[in-house]
């Protein structure tokens, strides 16, 4: 997330939560961190600067492709692009700021016990 307040929150949450999360904020910073790390899940927001957040989850997913998105954006209109639709990777559900950091995780520990079972095969 670029704004500050909202990236550090997330954070402490998950944090406290028994996460280990990275943080950054831009596309730009997350795609540096997938060069040496390979999270499970990542929470992206829509707009973050020079690149888009679904720019983002392409690129990402190119470079990481057993991570799920999970976005959470402040932009109320926001529709998933029918490419991003089609990836079991990204949560058909996009999540409108302010939200329940506890129905987010719920939704990141669901699509991780889904993406367990179908990279297994």
């Amino acid at each position: 997330d670029d704004n500050d307040g909202v990236r550090v929150s997330m954070v402490d949450y998950f944090e406290d939560r028994g996460w280990s999360p990275l943080a950054a904020s831009n596309a730009e910073e997350a795609l540096e961190l997938l060069k040496t790390h390979r999270p499970a899940a990542a929470l992206v927001d829509i707009r973050l600067g020079a690149m888009t957040g679904d720019a983002f989850i392409r690129k990402a997913h190119g470079q990481s492709p057993y991570t799920v998105f999970v976005i959470c954006t402040g932009s109320p209109d926001f529709e998933l692009p029918p490419d991003l639709i089609t990836l079991p990777q990204v949560s058909g559900n996009c999540f409108v700021k302010p939200v329940k950091l506890s129905v987010l995780e719920e939704e990141i520990q669901k699509l991780i016990t889904s993406n367990k079972e179908w990279s297994d095969d």
